[in-house]
């Protein structure tokens, strides 16, 4: 299947409305179509960095009830080869309670084991330390993305200085009805 590319100066458009359309309805698929995508360009994330997700409806296997799901890439996965099985697949309304015991950024460490409490799908990967603020901003998708240029800035000398001159580049898109957030 031949994907057609729009040629940029410096990254490649690579999304196929076709290949997205196949996959309307399911939006775990969309979320590895479109973080392969991302991963695929080095220029655009490095090799296991930079995390996608998307929020979700689907049947709570205790319950029954339909209740809102967050799909996230797992910890030390790569956007560029991420399957289904690459994916920490959490409850949004547990994680998003975690506030409830967030003590302050010198306790953030211990937040991390708190995500095992999240858990929807048991063969879940690793939550991604960036997990909460996936499930907290109110976007059905995000992408957070890692380019070494913008690590570059962000670790040079006087990066903190250069950072507010350079980064900070939230993108708002559209991906069917659904808000796309992406950013580095």
């Amino acid at each position: 299947m031949a994907t057609d590319t729009k040629t940029f100066k410096h990254v490649s458009y690579l999304w196929d409305e076709a290949k997205a359309a196949e996959l309307a309805g399911d939006e775990v698929a969309l979320l590895i179509y479109r973080s392969n995508l991302l991963g695929a360009d080095l220029r655009l994330t490095n090799y296991g960095g930079g995390n996608t997700s998307c929020k979700a409806m689907a049947k709570d296997p205790l319950t029954g009830e339909e209740t809102e799901i967050m799909w996230v890439k797992g910890s030390g996965g790569d956007l560029g080869t991420l399957t289904k099985n690459g994916l920490a697949a959490l409850y949004v309304d547990k994680l998003r309670s975690l506030k409830n015991v967030y003590r302050g950024l010198e306790y953030e460490d211990e937040m991390v084991e708190l995500f095992n409490h999240c858990i929807y799908d048991l063969n879940s990967k690793a939550p991604s330390i960036d997990t909460p603020l996936h499930g907290f901003l109110p976007f059905k998708h995000i992408d957070h993305l890692h380019p070494d240029a913008a690590i570059a800035i962000a670790a040079a000398k006087d990066g903190k200085k250069s950072q507010k001159n350079y980064l900070v580049v939230p993108l708002v898109g559209c991906l069917g009805k659904n808000r796309v957030l992406s950013w580095v």
